[in-house]
Parts: C-alpha cells; structure tokens; sequence
C-alpha cells in the first residue's frame, strides 16, 4: 500500500507513470495514483465494467491527502456497489406503507416531498449510502427554522424508519434476493440526530361544554358544509380518527352502523372497528347525501373521487380558533376534539371502558387480544345513543 513519504518521492518520468494503492476484491474497483511528465500527481479511482477500464478522478495531490483518497475510494465503490438512490429509499417506504394499509402512508409522502423532495432536490439522486447525519441534520434544520416544530420530529421519525427498512431489506436473509434495488447502508444515519424533546409535551386540551357548544354553533356559517358536517359527525360519533373515517369508502357506511379499517399498529394487528350511527350522525350524512349520493367517500373533498384531506380539515379547524380567539379558553386543534369527547363521554354517564371501545382503542390484556371476538355493538350503540341526546340536551339546544 502506498504512503505519504513515497508519494512525495516518486519522480517524473518521460512516460505517464501509475501506481496501485493495493489490491481489493475482485470487481470492486482500487485507488491509483498517476504521475503525469510534468511531476502533477493525481487519484483515480479505476474499476472495470464490460471488460473495459473505468477511471473516475478523485483529485490532486496534495490537495487531496491520501486518507482522504482512500475514503473517497471506498464511497465510489459503495456507489457502484449500492446504486439505491435516497429519492428511491423514501419511494420504497411509502410504497411499504400503502402496501400495507397504514393510515399514515399518503401523510407520510406528503411530508417527505414538502420537507425532503422538494426543498433538496440535490440529495435526491445521491446514492442512498452517501446521505450522512450531516444532510438529515439540514433537513431538520430548515423545518426548525421556518417555525415547524411537532412536525419535525415526525420527519426525524420517518426518515428513520425509511432508512431502516432499507436496511432490512438488505440484509434479511429470507427475502433480501427479491429485491433489485440495493443500497448498501451499514448503519442508520438519522441515529444520531437528537429527537427534540420539549416539542413532544403530551397534550391535554380538552374544550369545555361551554366551548363546545360555541364550536357547535360556529360551524354552519364559518366553515364549508363539507368540512362543518365532518367536524359534526366527528363529535356525534364520539370522537372517532379523522384519519381513518376519511379514508372509508361509502359502502362501509350502512343503514344502522359504520365499519372503519381500523389501520394504525404493525402488520397483522389493523382490524375493523365498528361504530353504530346515532341520529346526530345520520343528519350529518343526510347533509351529504343531498350533496351527492353517489360520490366514493361521503365527506368528498375538492379533488374528484377524494375524501376530504385531513390536513385541510385541521388547518380549518386552528384558522377557526384564529378567527373567534375571544370565544375560547384558549387554543385547540383537531386533535384535541378527540379528548374533548372522550371526556364529556365520561361527563354523559359511559364508562372508561365503553368509551375505549367506542373510540377503537386496542386492548392488550391476553384475554382481550387473544380470545375475546364479541363485537360489543349492542353497548356501543346504547352509549352512542345516550351521548347524542346529551349532546342535544346540553350542546345543541341549550338556550342563550
């Protein structure tokens, strides 16, 4: 192997003179140094494809050190080796994601290319294996630094996970070969970089009565009927994921209850949650279908044959707080609605535990999980029922 003293001791000659670093393994590729006439040396990185020669300069030396060619080196080998592109490591992970059904797949595309593609454009052809700590630091960076907080710790997340599946699906010996793309990571780069701590406080806004009812009131005037009557059968309904309701199409809507592919947790745990339709709901799905019956999704959003986004939904609602600032305790979002009816569930006279289940949430004991099938549907209704009349009693037709 070469050394910086016989670097610096090689002499001109009339002929072009070349010198290997050593030798590596077969079709990786080896360092050169060429020694040009007039004393200029220079790194090369040489492999050979199709049985020609292939030369890729590194650099000049002293300029470049020689550690320094090395590395170069060894990321020009691993670019050869590994030709994923980090464009195609996000693709592949949200590619994963609706594969699979999870709710979060089109919201997770949705941030990868309004924080990722598009703002850096220039990592998106480099192999995967060049992205270090340094580029994820950046664009995490720029998020914090235009004022994106909650949501930079869930790019962090992401971009995580993105890597990690990228290293399974490298190095699973049961189904790596069915791949073609290889990407040749050896470690996580997001690793490193710190989750903000401070920006992940639990949160505990919950509207009063009072507030809700002056949220109740606002809708028909403030908002579109779309989003007004989905913001309604979100309450009636106890406080289901917006996520998900969006995303079930018309036919999971039925005469006496509505069916939701209930699709957070791993692969293999999403299940189907049933919820009975109280009368507020079924006003609220009358108001659409008098909109369209015959649209995929009952709460259609601006794109034909798209449900509602549930981004615009929770942008309206914080714009909506923005606008009536005076009428409220303080600041809520889409969010928070959720813990509202949870509670005021509880304020209405239903248990925790009908409340969980009217909400979807996973019990993990062993006999819940394992052995118990009862749909509970019965329960579930009587406790919607009994919400909707206190809904009207003290939210809708209370007297000014």
């Amino acid at each position: 192997m070469l050394t910086e003293r016989q670097i610096r001791a090689i002499k001109p000659t009339e002929k072009e003179l070349t010198v290997s670093d050593g030798r590596s393994a077969r079709g990786e590729g080896v360092l050169m140094l060429r020694v040009r006439p007039n004393g200029t040396k220079e790194f090369y990185f040489q492999r050979r494809k199709d049985g020609r020669k292939i030369k890729t300069k590194l650099g000049t030396w002293p300029a470049l050190s020689l550690v320094d060619a090395r590395e170069r080196c060894r990321e020009e080998k691993e670019v050869q080796l590994s030709s994923g592109t980090f464009e195609e490591l996000l693709a592949a992970y949200v590619a994963k994601l609706r594969t699979e059904g999870a709710a979060s797949a089109e919201h997770v595309a949705w941030s990868f290319k309004h924080y990722v593609t598009e703002p850096f454009p220039n990592l998106m052809n480099r192999p995967a294996v060049l992205i270090g700590p340094a580029d994820i630091r950046d664009i995490l960076a720029k998020m914090i630094a235009a004022g994106v907080k909650t949501m930079t710790n869930r790019v962090r997340s992401r971009l995580h996970a993105a890597f990690q599946q990228a290293l399974q699906q490298d190095y699973n010996p049961r189904n790596y070969l069915e791949h073609e793309v290889r990407f040749g990571l050896a470690s996580n780069p997001v690793s490193s970089i710190p989750v903000q701590e401070d920006w992940e406080q639990p949160g505990d806004r919950a509207l009063s009565p009072v507030e809700l009812k002056t949220l109740w009131q606002l809708l028909p005037e403030h908002l579109s009927i779309t989003t007004s009557e989905l913001l309604k059968f979100l309450i009636a309904s106890g406080g289901q994921r917006p996520e998900q309701l969006l995303r079930s199409e018309r036919h999971l809507y039925q005469a006496d209850h509505l069916v939701i592919r209930s699709k957070k947790g791993v692969e293999g745990e999403r299940s189907l949650h049933v919820v009975p339709i109280n009368k507020l709901m079924r006003q609220s799905l009358n108001e659409m279908d008098a909109i369209s019956e015959t649209s995929p999704y009952p709460f259609q959003g601006m794109a034909e044959g798209k449900p509602l986004n549930v981004q615009s939904l929770s942008r309206a609602v914080s714009k909506l707080y923005g606008r009536h600032k005076d009428k409220f305790q303080g600041a809520f979002t889409l969010r928070d609605l959720r813990r509202t009816c949870k509670t005021l569930m509880g304020v209405a006279g239903l248990d925790k535990q009908l409340r969980d289940r009217i909400q979807g949430h996973a019990f993990n004991d062993v006999s819940t999980k394992h052995y118990d099938r009862y749909d509970y549907l019965k329960e579930k209704k009587r406790g919607l029922d009994r919400w909707a009349v206190w809904l009207e009693k003290h939210i809708i037709h209370t007297k000014k």
